[in-house]
């Protein structure tokens, strides 16, 4: 199967951006917005941009498939594609939407390649920055064309920062990590996991911890951070397959940084 065009993907993905969600920036409609489920919304922006990019990047791979995030919810079968032993395109076409629709930042787009349970290739694309990171498994990540080269952190724990998402955790787990968090630096719940994963990839943030781990909102993210270096888990420390119906995962900057981060909000995951 031969590789996609990269900086066609690219294209397309800011082609989207530009037509299909920008001119709907803080410009929204009511008949435009719709309940998906409880606290969680959907927007005309989403759907164009998943059917555009659905049909191009199909046409762009012949052979390949797609799994898109609102194809998803309106049939599950469509995550039976994972299964298939041809390269998917994984969707998130307006990851953050809540936040869109609510008229501020952050949101992204979110595409990843993966083929038999492995990411191949993944983009994140920022459109009120105009800014994409991009990484190929085994070739590096990059932001706007410049490699990213992650560091180990030496600070002291209480300046451990990252992103903390509880909303989905086991509530047996909760405690825990509260007291953990407390213990951290500055963590933040943004509602958008290209956001976060951005943000660990660039330095700023030393985590990312997740329960809930839909395939679109995080293996575009997990291959970019461990692509610049980050290491990436289960809070077991069992490798993050982006097929697996697991929960639960871990992304720092570093083996040390992880551990730290893992001991702290999640003890009972035992040593790995």
């Amino acid at each position: 199967m031969p590789s996609p065009d990269h900086h066609r993907v690219i294209q397309l993905i800011r082609e989207a951006a530009s037509e299909d969600i920008m001119p709907l920036w803080r410009n929204l409609q009511d008949h435009q917005v719709e309940e998906k489920r409880r606290h969680d919304v959907v927007t005309e922006a989403d759907h164009a941009c998943e059917e555009r990019l659905s049909r191009e990047l199909a046409a762009l791979l012949p052979g390949s498939l797609v799994v898109g995030e609102e194809a998803v919810h309106a049939d599950p079968g469509v995550l039976a594609a994972l299964d298939s032993v041809r390269p998917v395109w994984v969707i998130d076409p307006l990851d953050g939407t809540n936040n869109f629709a609510a008229g501020f930042g952050p949101f992204a787009v979110m595409v990843c390649l993966v083929q038999q349970g492995s990411t191949l290739a993944a983009w994140i694309y920022d459109p009120l920055a105009d800014s994409m990171l991009a990484a190929d498994s085994g070739a590096g990540a990059y932001l706007d064309g410049e490699r990213l080269e992650l560091q180990a952190f030496d600070g002291d724990v209480c300046d451990i920062n990252g992103a903390l998402s509880t909303r989905y955790l086991a509530e047996h787990l909760k405690p825990d990590a509260e007291r953990g968090a407390a213990q951290l630096g500055i963590t933040r719940a943004s509602g958008c996991a290209g956001y976060d994963y951005r943000a660990l990839a660039t330095g700023v943030y030393q985590f990312a911890f997740y329960y809930r781990t839909l395939i679109w909102d995080h293996a575009p993210g997990v291959l970019i951070c461990t692509e610049a270096g980050a290491r990436a888990g289960r809070f077991d420390g069992r490798p993050y397959r982006p097929n697996s119906g697991d929960v639960g995962l871990l992304t720092a900057a570093d083996t040390q940084t992880w551990r730290t981060a893992r001991d702290l909000l999640v003890p009972s995951a035992g040593a790995a």
